[in-house]
């Protein structure tokens, strides 16, 4: 009876943060290159440790269906060690890897090699005195031939007529009313993103008494980003989850992959799944509040478990407490620099003060954008500020002029 390690959601050539390139995958962008290396890391530990009989990719190998040469090419080596142990791969196609044309697995599937298979249509395989239903997110589906829950119903109704009574496990790609999205939604009617554990509640969805009505012991799901086991009553269902962190919504979140055991005594919660924890996640850092409580925060922080970090500075504040913070941001940054060598910093603003939120200008937007305050930023905030508490224009003009001649002095251009 065979042992299966379950990977899911690769997203290799996720798009972020393109500007700053990977010291190891030259050329790429280094969020490529974090995906890279956590699927590099399970490969290693499924050959040296875990030795299982198949392997199982539950779909978005890609984040989209045209990846580079050398994403290509990374996946293939993968791949290859993999055969190279004699290990075969099942990798089923994922909403991300398709647009209505193609799917960006084609290249692989027509090679036909020994050991993998790439499957793009719902399928029942035998293996080793067991059943395996593989559903991957359909060209039909992109197409809206059919819908999800329709593929999901004819699919059960198939293998009805073919059920032999033995062990069966489900792999599929979907999503599933009540599962966890864990992940940033944008805020009806404003244009602000919201971290939160938001719950899939369409009913056009597979819900968790369709997962129970099936007829499988156990289900192992990709699409979802967070690992999780959904609340069936009659089988084990769960999300393997993505294999490194996508955004900070996942910040806290653990990534890796799952273990099938057709040998192991059933879990309460996992049945004979295991889950296989990846501890070589990207950091990330979340400083929030005003300027002070970053400070604070970051002091607090063990330096050795954030080196090249992503940081995010989340301000919230006044007017007045805004403008302190991006007068005191370079300073900071240093620091944090000095500090843990952060790979990239971002950050977002929200004003505090209900009436003057609408009045953020497009400097400050701007700014944000930067990641960053320059000395010209610093006068123009200062000339904003002027016009905000005078309202002489005379005097406005007079008080613009002078902080415009200090600055250009200390630049030493007069």
């Amino acid at each position: 009876m065979p042992k299966i390690a379950v990977i899911g959601d690769l997203h290799l050539n996720l798009v972020a943060y393109n500007k700053i390139y990977d010291e190891e995958f030259i050329g790429l962008p280094f969020r490529n290159g974090d995906f890279m290396r956590s699927l590099r890391s399970m490969v290693d530990d499924c050959i040296d440790n875990i030795k299982p009989d198949l392997v199982v990719i539950t779909g978005d190998v890609y984040d989209y269906y045209e990846p580079t040469n050398d994403v290509r090419g990374f996946f293939s080596k993968q791949l290859e060690r993999f055969s190279e142990q004699k290990i075969p791969v099942i990798i089923l196609i994922g909403n991300h890897d398709v647009c209505k044309k193609h799917h960006a697995l084609k290249d692989i599937q027509e090679l036909k090699l020994k050991h993998i298979k790439v499957i793009e249509e719902p399928k029942i395989l035998k293996y080793k005195g067991m059943q395996l239903l593989l559903f991957p997110y359909s060209l039909d589906i992109e197409r809206g031939i059919i819908s999800i829950k329709d593929e999901f119903l004819k699919f059960k109704e198939t293998f009805k007529e073919k059920d032999d009574g033995t062990e069966a496990v489900f792999f599929g790609h979907f999503g599933v009313k009540g599962a966890s999205l864990s992940e940033y939604n944008i805020k009806r009617g404003k244009d602000v993103k919201v971290k939160g554990d938001f719950v899939n509640d369409s009913d056009k969805d597979v819900s968790c008494a369709d997962l129970d009505d099936f007829g499988a012991k156990h289900f192992i799901l990709g699409d979802y980003h967070k690992t999780q086991v959904l609340n069936t009553k009659n089988c084990y269902a769960m999300y393997t989850g993505s294999i490194e962190k996508t955004d900070f919504s996942e910040i806290d979140q653990k990534k890796g992959f799952m273990v099938y055991d057709s040998e192991a005594e059933d879990d309460a919660k996992f049945g004979k799944c295991k889950f296989i924890e990846y501890k070589g996640c990207r950091p990330m850092l979340e400083l929030s509040g005003n300027l002070t409580k970053m400070q604070t925060q970051f002091a607090k922080q063990n330096c050795k478990n954030i080196q090249k970090a992503i940081v995010k500075f989340k301000f919230e504040g006044t007017r007045e407490e805004s403008t302190t913070f991006y007068l005191g941001l370079r300073k900071f940054k240093k620091e944090i620099t000095e500090k843990i060598n952060p790979i990239y910093m971002i950050h977002e603003k929200k004003i505090t003060n209900p009436e003057l939120e609408e009045e953020c200008t497009e400097l400050q937007k701007e700014v944000d954008k930067k990641g960053s305050i320059e000395g010209e930023d610093v006068l123009a905030i200062l000339k904003e500020m002027i016009e905000d508490r005078e309202k002489n224009k005379d005097e406005q003009e007079i008080l613009k002029t002078l902080i415009s001649e200090i600055y250009n002095k200390n630049r030493g251009t007069n």
